[in-house]
């Protein structure tokens, strides 16, 4: 007999079309929303700029900028800890980085982008002005003696040191938002900082239109960290100071905790690197190599972050301890928009907002980004693996 054929299964029930849902917020999200709304509202915002975060919920980043474009530039996808980026070039990463950026650090920081310490208590600008009073001290200038400031930003600091010193300052910087946006604080400023605040597009590493030998003092507020190599921006000063003129650098360099086989500082590292547009970080032998083959003589130099500590020991506030919790009592930020549980919340915030079409949608991971960079650096400072402003004060030798 030949087989029989098997009874064929019977059909399965047809499944019920589950309705197509509507993406919904998260927890998290929908917290951020209610959160983020919320500080817009808190009285005496600590860096009273609010209005940039607005501005990139109103207008997006600058030149139409996104992470996508950056991280083309910028690829570190297989780097590790603290090794050079891989680029074309420097400024290319500088200005990408910057346009992403810049609102949010004048949100979140104020006008001067740089660190600080100060005395436990004391407000986040006293960091600010006891950094920039320490440059405008060593440049030893007087009024109206021509200055330059490599790397400027939005002019922070440059016009710090015009308030202390009356120098007259003309300060460079490869991304276009940044001079826009600097000339345009220091318009609403009196006739006495507009004579004296100036601002123009320029690659510190191949400067163009500036009088050789013809500047009294050259600064860099923690800019030269965008440049693999820093001793071709430092040639490029060079040439533009006078004989005897006076070199002031706040440099990004690593400390003695700093240890390339530790991994948890290697990844640290690295989400400073990435998340701050930075090229590899010199030691402090390399960082001093640099300078002097630019051929300038140092005259002094040590760790300008370990004063602090040094003026008032356990009543120090350090440099990276507005962007951590807990530590050095800032349960109660004293800088609100960087304490950890305002910026974390940020990208969630902002997210919720792209999603209902206020936001362009490179703005919530353009955020990301500054906590990674924010949160790698910080915890490097913590472990005593980095500093942001190792000064160093040199001079062009007389001819």
């Amino acid at each position: 007999m030949g087989k029989s054929k098997a009874a064929a299964p019977a059909p399965a029930p047809a499944a019920k079309k589950a309705p197509k849902s509507k993406p919904m917020f998260g927890k998290c999200t929908l917290f951020a929303l209610l959160a983020g709304v919320g500080v817009f509202f808190l009285p005496h915002n600590p860096t009273q700029r609010v209005g940039m975060l607005l501005s990139l919920i109103r207008q997006g980043l600058p030149g139409g900028e996104n992470m996508t474009a950056f991280d083309g530039i910028y690829d570190n996808g297989n780097l590790k800890g603290n090794e050079q980026q891989k680029n074309k070039y420097d400024a290319d990463v500088a200005n990408s980085f910057y346009n992403l950026a810049t609102k949010f650090y004048e949100y979140g920081w104020g006008d001067s982008f740089h660190f600080g310490w100060r005395v436990q208590g004391e407000p986040h600008v006293m960091s600010i002005k006891n950094s920039q009073n320490f440059v405008a001290q060593k440049l030893r200038v007087r009024d109206m003696e021509p200055v330059l400031d490599l790397g400027c930003g939005i002019g922070g600091p440059l016009r710090g040191v015009v308030r202390a010193t009356g120098a007259n300052v003309t300060g460079l910087t490869i991304n276009e938002h940044q001079v826009a946006r600097a000339r345009e604080i220091t318009a609403a400023l009196p006739e006495y900082m507009r004579a004296r605040c100036h601002y123009m597009v320029n690659d510190y590493l191949d400067i163009k239109g500036l009088e050789p030998n013809a500047y009294a003092a050259a600064f860099y507020m923690e800019s030269s960290l965008h440049c693999e190599n820093r001793t071709k921006t430092f040639e490029q000063t060079y040439k533009l100071l006078k004989p005897g003129g006076r070199l002031v650098a706040m440099e990004y360099v690593t400390l003695d905790g700093w240890d390339p086989k530790d991994p948890m500082l290697e990844e640290l590292m690295k989400k400073h690197l990435h998340g701050n547009g930075a090229a590899r970080t010199p030691s402090v032998k390399e960082a001093l190599k640099m300078i002097r083959d630019a051929g300038f003589e140092i005259e002094e130099h040590y760790d300008f972050m370990s004063i602090g500590k040094q003026l008032y020991g356990d009543d120090e506030f350090p440099w990276w301890g507005d962007l951590q919790a807990g530590s050095f009592h800032n349960w109660l930020p004293a800088l609100l928009p960087a304490h950890p549980a305002v910026r974390k919340v940020l990208p969630y915030f902002l997210e919720a907002l792209a999603y209902i079409g206020l936001v362009p949608d490179g703005v919530p991971r353009a955020a990301e980004l500054m906590n990674i960079g924010g949160d790698g650096l910080s915890l490097l400072g913590k472990h005593n693996a980095i500093t942001p402003q190792y000064f160093v004060g040199a001079v062009k030798p007389m001819a």
